[in-house]
């Protein structure tokens, strides 16, 4: 569950004050792509200070995310034509997009985490991965003369890799908290200090290029792409290599976890 954030002392904290707190209080920036750290994050982070002092609840902003996005998918499914309007299916699901990283940070914000908020987000999220490949393979099944088996053979080799991706890495990011829950030390020699300064140095360098290679499996990435609908052929052919992305993505992973959660025992 997201860690609660200082309540502040006067009734009523200022969108800069609840939004410095939350800059400073953000999530590892370790593999985390460049779209969701940079553009969508920040995003989040003035949704929730904007909404810290009203009746909305993090449930509330989580629900609203998915009407956004689900709502657009379904369009994309059985109605959208391959005209500048379908364009805003892309805009949707960004927005939805933002709004799933806003509720996290309003929870934190309104000392309101809960299971169940948690669940429902990851519920939502899980299902959302499921609904948008079909999607895709509705509207372009409608819209293009692919064969359809072809077709459904890369809507589901996408759909398997990105589902892999976010329960496994899930999966593996919750199992290693529970099996070493709280690592963290502190060291206090000059020596010391110099050193942990240079291997920050190097970790930043290293997760920068992390970001910057796991880009293309960023979510919000595949929402833009959403963008090149009203052009059919041009949108297959960018998902087909964001299909690519993610199975290379997933493959290379699959090791890395195995490995690490080995180590875990």
């Amino acid at each position: 569950m997201s860690r609660t954030l200082p309540q502040p002392s006067s009734s009523r904290a200022t969108f800069h004050e609840s939004f410095n707190q939350l800059k400073q209080a953000q999530k590892t920036r370790k593999g985390v792509p460049l779209y969701l750290l940079y553009v969508n994050r920040p995003a989040g982070r003035a949704v929730a200070a904007a909404l810290r002092n009203t009746r909305l609840t993090p449930n509330h902003v989580t629900l609203a995310g998915a009407v956004f996005t689900y709502g657009a998918l379904l369009w994309l499914a059985f109605a959208a034509q391959p005209t500048l309007l379908s364009a805003l299916v892309g805009v949707l699901l960004a927005v939805g997009y933002v709004l799933d990283s806003a509720d996290g940070q309003l929870s934190r914000l309104q000392g309101t985490s809960s299971a169940f908020g948690e669940w429902l987000d990851h519920a939502l999220d899980n299902g959302r991965i499921t609904v948008m490949h079909v999607a895709v393979f509705c509207y372009l099944s409608r819209t293009t003369d692919y064969d359809t088996v072809l077709l459904a053979a890369g809507c589901g080799l996408f759909l398997l890799a990105s589902s892999t991706i976010f329960f496994g890495g899930a999966l593996v990011d919750q199992l290693r908290r529970n099996v070493r829950p709280g690592t963290s030390t502190s060291v206090t020699t000059a020596a010391a200090a110099g050193t942990a300064a240079s291997e920050t140095r190097v970790n930043n360098r290293r997760m920068l290029r992390r970001s910057v290679v796991t880009l293309p499996v960023d979510y919000g990435v595949t929402c833009l792409s959403f963008l090149l609908l009203p052009w059919p052929r041009l949108f297959l052919s960018v998902y087909a290599v964001l299909t690519v992305a993610h199975v290379l993505m997933c493959l290379a992973f699959l090791p890395k976890w195995r490995s690490e959660l080995l180590a875990l025992g």
